[in-house]
Formats: structure tokens, C-alpha cells, sequence
């Protein structure tokens, strides 16, 4: 029986490919869509006389915006009639292939420079801000005047235990328990636990929480704050989404208002569970996971079996990038899509953290009731009264504090990698007392902050052959691993490593350009690293209660 073959019309295949890609290079070079919105989410206007344009994506972090506007424009001369405008407060949004940036305007300047044109700047932060103004309580059941218990603590993993204590204070704050609503006449504000009014809300978790273990606490401390080091130690990444008429829920039978801000806590990075954290082109990546020691501080990367490859990466037109599997390589080279790079090591410092300050709990009062109790066997002499008490307040400014008051632990691993000649101690803030829970996960900080780090600054063109974007739009985004190459390094060797900043920037001139930043963020102005150190010594302050 003969059997028949399927003919290909290779001319018709070869138009449908050539017509497909001509409309993906026709999708990239639109600029994105930008909308200004009043404080109650009404839209005012879409922007299509931006002079230049440049928005930023953080990750963990507020990221920044700017937007120039010729000052004849409508949407220019509403921003700068503020006393007509029923809310002062000014939103964007910009909508590019998938990917999403919301924020607040935080500035507006009416500019006229030397060559006479004259034009307004708006400047805009990322709605990340929004967890920079959200306190976490000790206690958000009860009002401020009666907290307790003193320190709000949750354990378990670590995306679990941040998005319950977001949802907690978000919770206090919409419903407004203990405070006057926002207009105290309106009923419906009132002990308001119905979610389709507020104008933010947790996403509920829908897929399988895989985080490493955490502790999270904080007595009065922002979001931010008391997510920071988690989340940088768990790997990751607070999404902020602006939900408005028109998209898809952001989870099956959501029910929310337009312009609702939604908070999600995702993991891209597939760290702990199985990914790539380098390699080289010829006998490709090595995959490995981290683990973390019984103790709760030693972390070690052990390698895997190689993994059989996703099957999301055979199916046409799939755009994405697994975590198991980084499937995103960006190659240097003189026909690549790299258009400028930096590339930045750092060695590992110190081999050992020291904490503490106070007895852990426990000793001083032991110590105490030894004293106690054998002066008061004087006694036991006919005349002569108990001297445990006098004895105690002599013998305690002698004693407090000195047995098991301060902690140290060394990483030998780091220490046989740096070599016989290396830093020794660093001294881990965050914890007065040894051996507790807060010592823990200081001294798992301070590792943390002395590790060893790389970054990679890119300078890319979009769709060469990767596409930024969201939701099937691109092959990566901010939080993904993606793998690069470097310039003097041996031939085709790979660092992977999570992206941890987008800035996608454009004017009437040039076309939509994304510059990456893959690795540790750092932020390069000293002065700024002086803040953000302020900012953590400030929040421990608050936290003791000095202010």
C-alpha cells in the first residue's frame, strides 16, 4: 500500500515566517503606551507628544521615571493648573509588550533651557513606593495606644510569611478599624473588609510556595524594611501591578476596583529547587541548587544531574525563560545585539560575622538567682541577716552581660577560596542579644553582605535576538536568570545571574531602547550608599524604641 507524503509550499512557509518576524520588528519600534491618570484613576489623556521618555524597573527597589512634554501640550497644561484640578495627585502608567509601570508623580518642573524651548518634566515613582508607607504593627488588631505583643513575628517561608504580613496591614488600613476612613460620612467605609473597594490587595498565592524558611518581624518598621533582607536572601522580587478596566484578573474570580494596586511576591529565581548559576557554550550550563545547612547559616551550591530540558522551549513561538533552565544567553561579539557592557566582580570580604551585645536570654537571670541564693545563706548564722540581695546589686554590673553575650561564626569554605590572606570580622547589626533568633538571621545578613557579587551592565537591542517583556510578550524580565558572556574572559564561558534592573528609555528620535543590569544593583553614588546604610540603622533604632 503506498503511502502518501505531505507536501510543503515552501514559498507560502516562507512568507508566513518573513511576515511574522516583519511584525515583530513593526511591534518593537512602537513606543510604548503611556497614559496620565488623576489621583481617583480617572484617565485624563494618552501621550503622543512625549519628548523623551525613561522608566525604570528595580527590583526590590523604587525604581524612577521621567517624562518630557512640550509645554503647549493639553495634557502639559493640566498638570501645571493644579488648583483646578480636583486631586492633586497625577498616575502613569506605561504599557510595553506585556510589562507594566505604574507610579505616583513626585515632581513636576515647567523648564525653559538656553536654546529657548520650553518644555515640562514630570517626574514619577514606581508604585513599589507604596510599601515604603505601609507600617507593619506590632499587633494591627488593636489600635496604636495598646500593642501587644510588643513584636509582630510570623515564621515559615519566606513569600508566605511577607505577602500575610502585607495583607495584614493592608487589611488594617482599608478597614479602617482604629482610624477615620478617608470620608468618615460614608457608611461603607466603615469596618470595610470587602476587597472590590480598596485600592490595594495581596494576590493569593496559586502556585506551589518553594521560598526558603524565614522569620519576619517588626515593631513599626515599613514593608520595605522588614522585606528587604528577606527577600534579597530568599531571591524574590515584590511585583506591583496597577489593575485596570479592560486586563485580565490577576487571579481567577478577582474582583477588584479599577486602579487597584496588586502586590505579588514571585519566584523566578528557582535557586534553592534547581537552576544554572553558570557554565560555558560548548558543554553548556551546570545545573546545581543552593542549599543551606542544618544550622541555619552554612550555604553551599552542590551540582545536579544534568536536567532534561523544558518542555515549554519546543514549542513554537513560546517566548520565555525557565528557571531550571535559563534559556536566555546574550553573546558578546561584533554581530550581536550588545550594544555597550560593563562587567564588574567583587570578592567575597569578611570570613566571619560577630553579633551580639546582651546575655542571651536566660543567663543573666540564672547568674542572678546563683548570687541570690548563696548570700542568703548567711542566714543560716545566728544575727546576721540574708545578704543575697546586697550581693546581687554589688556583684551585677560585674557579671551582666559577660557569659554568653556575643557570638562569632566562620565561613572555612569562603576562607579556603580567598586564600591564607583575607578579611577576618564583620560586625552584624540588628542583633543586642546572642544566640536568638534575631542573632541568626543578623549573622545570616552580615554573610550575606560580605558574599562574593558580579554585575553586568548591558546596553541591548531589543529582539537581537532576545525581547524584553511580560506575559508571553518577551523572553525575560526583571527577577529572571538570564546567562551573558564577557568580554576577556575565557572563551564561551557564562554568568548567570537574575536580572535586578530595566530602564526602557525612548524619544521622538530613537526608537524604544532597554538597558539591563544582570547581578548585584548597586547604586553608584556614595552618598546614596550613605542613605540607604541611614535607612537600615534608623529602622533598628525605631525598632528598640530610641525614636
Amino acid at each position: 500500500m503506498a503511502t502518501t507524503v505531505e507536501e510543503i509550499d515552501f514559498d507560502a512557509v516562507f512568507e508566513e515566517i518573513t511576515g511574522r518576524l516583519k511584525k515583530e520588528k513593526e511591534r518593537r519600534l512602537i513606543p510604548p503606551l503611556v497614559r496620565l491618570w488623576d489621583g481617583d484613576w480617572n484617565l485624563r489623556g494618552i501621550v503622543k507628544r512625549e519628548n523623551e521618555a525613561s522608566f525604570q524597573f528595580l527590583d526590590n527597589e523604587t525604581g524612577v521615571g521621567s517624562l518630557d512634554l512640550p509645554l503647549d501640550y493639553f495634557l502639559s497644561r493640566w498638570m501645571t493648573d493644579v488648583k483646578k484640578r480636583a486631586t492633586t495627585n497625577i498616575h502613569i502608567t506605561v504599557d510595553k509588550d506585556g510589562s507594566r509601570w505604574s507610579g505616583r508623580m513626585e515632581e513636576l518642573l515647567v523648564i525653559k533651557d538656553e536654546t529657548g524651548r520650553k518644555f515640562v518634566r514630570a517626574l514619577f515613582k514606581h508604585d513599589y513606593e507604596e510599601l515604603k508607607h505601609i507600617l507593619c504593627w506590632s499587633n494591627p488588631w488593636l489600635p496604636a495606644e495598646v500593642q501587644f505583643p510588643r513584636l509582630w513575628v510570623v515564621f515559615g517561608r519566606a513569600r508566605w510569611g511577607l505577602k500575610t504580613t502585607l495583607l495584614c496591614n493592608i487589611m488594617r488600613l482599608e478597614s479602617s478599624l482604629w482610624m477615620l476612613p478617608d470620608n468618615p460620612l460614608d457608611a461603607s467605609q466603615w469596618f470595610n473588609f470587602n476587597q472590590s473597594t480598596w485600592s490595594m490587595v495581596v494576590k493569593p498565592d496559586t502556585t506551589p510556595d518553594t521560598s526558603v524558611a524565614a522569620i519576619v518581624h517588626s515593631r513599626f518598621k515599613t514593608m520595605h524594611d522588614v522585606s528587604k533582607n528577606i527577600a534579597a536572601d530568599a531571591q524574590l522580587s515584590w511585583e506591583a501591578r496597577r489593575y485596570l478596566d479592560g486586563d485580565e484578573p490577576p487571579w481567577e474570580g478577582a474582583d477588584l476596583r479599577h486602579g487597584c494596586l496588586v502586590f505579588d511576591l514571585i519566584d523566578k529565581s528557582g535557586w534553592n529547587t534547581g537552576t544554572s548559576f553558570g557554565g560555558d557554550l560548548f558543554s553548556g550550563l551546570i545545573h546545581a541548587f543552593t542549599s543551606i545547612g542544618g544550622n541555619g547559616l552554612t550555604q553551599s551550591v552542590e551540582t545536579l544531574p544534568d536536567p532534561n530540558m523544558p518542555a515549554e522551549y519546543y514549542e513554537p513561538g513560546f517566548k520565555g525563560s525557565m528557571p531550571s533552565v535559563p534559556g536566555v544567553i546574550f553573546r558578546e561579539g561584533e554581530h550581536t545585539g550588545i550594544q555597550s557592557s560593563e562587567f564588574s566582580w567583587k570578592p567575597a570580604t569578611d570570613v566571619g560575622v560577630v553579633a551580639g551585645g546582651h546575655s542571651m536570654p536566660g543567663v543573666n537571670e540564672l547568674i542572678s538567682a546563683t548570687v541570690q541564693m548563696i548570700g542568703d545563706l548567711t542566714a543560716m548564722i545566728p544575727g546576721v541577716p540574708p545578704l543575697g540581695g546586697v550581693a546581687d546589686a554589688v556583684l551585677r554590673p560585674l557579671y551582666q552581660d559577660t557569659i554568653l553575650a556575643f557570638a562569632k561564626w566562620k565561613d572555612p569554605a569562603r576562607a579556603q577560596r580567598l586564600g591564607w590572606s583575607h578579611y577576618h570580622e564583620k560586625w552584624a547589626d540588628g542583633a543586642d542579644a546572642a544566640y536568638t533568633l534575631a542573632w541568626l538571621l543578623a549573622m545570616r545578613t552580615g554573610m550575606w553582605q560580605t558574599r562574593e557579587t558580579t554585575r553586568h551592565t548591558l546596553t541591548i537591542a531589543d529582539s537581537a535576538p532576545w525581547r524584553v517583556g511580560q506575559r508571553g510578550h518577551g523572553h525575560f524580565f526583571l527577577g529572571d536568570r538570564i546567562g551573558s558572556t564577557v568580554l576577556g574572559m575565557p572563551p564561551g564561558e557564562i554568568f548567570v545571574d537574575r536580572v535586578s534592573e530595566l530602564t526602557i528609555s525612548w524619544s521622538r528620535k530613537s526608537s524604544p531602547l532597554w538597558k539591563i543590569v544582570i547581578g548585584q544593583r548597586e547604586p553608584e553614588d556614595p552618598i546614596i550608599k550613605a542613605f540607604e546604610q541611614m535607612q537600615e540603622m534608623l529602622s533598628m533604632l525605631r525598632d528598640l524604641g530610641v525614636i
